[in-house]
């Protein structure tokens, strides 16, 4: 598969990347300390190519400007204004794109810690609890260029509770965060039939609409101070709001649309469909009408019996994407290894779904809209947090590398100073 997509790519990245290099001083600029001596500094990164995954698309020859922890300025090298002080990096022939968004993690903490399928549904769990900072699996993302992720519970019960949505790269569990609760994660059939001496769908439909009824209500009682405040369903504000998604695990054409029609529809939630592997593409013209995004995988393709073909399940989904279907990918990790999740994107674009830039899309500003996080990173754009990653080449090309890494602004993965990750 890997040299299939090779050929595929080939024409998109350069064949090799020239070392990047850092200059004391930016372009009419005054001298300054050296990069890693200036966590809070600014810098000016130009590079041969630059991935915004927003306006201004790719840029030939462009350049980054970063102010802290935030990006300051996007645009070509030879537009850039003078910027007093600046360390300027040069990263030569590398790409520049934005940090990858995992929206399907199981690996930022240790879940076995984590009971989430005591009963068939668990509002109050969450797994802020079990986060475990630069922790391995964490190291192996940052060096895949993975520099956000939702850390969820498990698919065991059809809610396993609250996941949470942080950083891959950070000393301590307060900087890890980056908003708790990050989701509701909800099975909505598959695994949890097996709970207990097995549990059918009807009733497994019946208890989720149930649960999330109940928290609803509550947040609506508690805000007309009719009740009192219970941590059972405290976290059920966000989803009343809109600044919570649902993060459903879904697959096979009737249990997606049903995801659909109970939590979107009814219940006027923000799900995203979280799998929608099998033959759940099907529903692809309901997502649109309802507006809920897919993050496709980790499964990748299935035998059609209904077109007597192999299908690609992405490029399923993808026929929908020009009347406005919002579709990324995830890597289920550690289901598939999570720096893996831009091969997830070479399998889909191989297998049909689009080009590359749709690939690059599908692992950036399409998961962080989805996890409604694209006001904080996903993308190149003034004012969101520096989370940026320096490739050799097109980063779904199978034969790129991650060289350098920054979050939030700061330098945490280098080749040039022996970071490399082994796999």
């Amino acid at each position: 598969m890997i040299s299939t997509v090779t050929f595929l790519l080939a024409a998109l990245a350069p064949a090799a990347a020239a070392p990047a290099q850092v200059a004391a001083v930016a372009p009419q600029a005054q001298p300054a300390a050296t990069e890693s001596a200036l966590p809070e500094g600014l810098r000016v990164l130009t590079a041969a190519k630059v991935f915004t995954a927003a306006e201004g698309d790719m840029i030939n020859n462009g350049a980054v400007v970063v102010r802290g922890s935030r990006i300051e300025w996007v645009g070509r090298a030879v537009d850039l204004p003078a910027f007093d002080g600046a360390v300027h990096v040069d990263l030569g022939d590398l790409w520049l794109a934005p940090g990858a968004v995992e929206a399907h993690n199981h690996v930022a903490g240790s879940l076995r810690d984590l009971n989430d399928t005591v009963y068939l549904t668990n509002p109050a769990m969450q797994t802020h609890a079990v986060l475990e900072p630069r922790n391995p699996y964490l190291l192996d993302a940052v060096a895949g260029g993975i520099t956000s992720a939702l850390f969820i519970p498990g698919s065991g019960s059809n809610m396993g509770g609250f996941g949470m949505l942080v950083k891959t790269s950070s000393d301590t569990v307060e900087e890890m965060v980056v908003r708790n609760p990050g989701s509701l994660k909800i099975a909505q059939a598959g695994n949890p039939e097996r709970y207990g001496f097995g549990v059918a769908r009807m009733l497994m439909n019946w208890n989720t609409r149930d649960t999330l009824k109940k928290g609803m209500e509550w947040v609506r009682a508690y805000r007309a101070g009719e009740v009192p405040w219970d941590p059972k369903w405290a976290n059920f504000e966000g989803l009343v709001d809109h600044t919570v998604p649902v993060s459903v695990h879904t697959q096979i054409y009737q249990v997606v649309m049903q995801t659909i029609l109970m939590q979107k529809k009814e219940l006027g939630l923000a799900p995203f469909i979280d799998h929608g592997t099998f033959d759940g593409f099907k529903t692809g013209p309901l997502a649109v009408q309802y507006d809920v995004p897919v993050m496709n995988g980790p499964r990748q393709f299935w035998f059609d019996r209904t077109r007597a073909r192999i299908q690609g399940n992405a490029a399923g989904w993808f026929e929908h994407v020009k009347d406005g279907l919002l579709l990324g990918y995830n890597t289920d990790a550690p289901v598939i290894p999570q720096e893996e999740l831009p091969y997830q994107a070479a399998m889909g674009v191989r297998l049909g779904a689009g080009t590359s830039r749709d690939g690059l899309l599908g692992i950036t500003s399409h998961p962080a809209r989805a996890l409604l996080m694209d006001d904080i990173a996903g993308s190149l754009q003034k004012g969101l947090e520096a989370d940026l990653v320096a490739w050799t080449g097109n980063p779904i090309d199978p034969r790129s590398h991650v060289e350098k890494v920054w979050v939030r602004g700061e330098l945490v993965y280098d080749l040039s100073r022996g970071d490399q990750r082994r796999y």
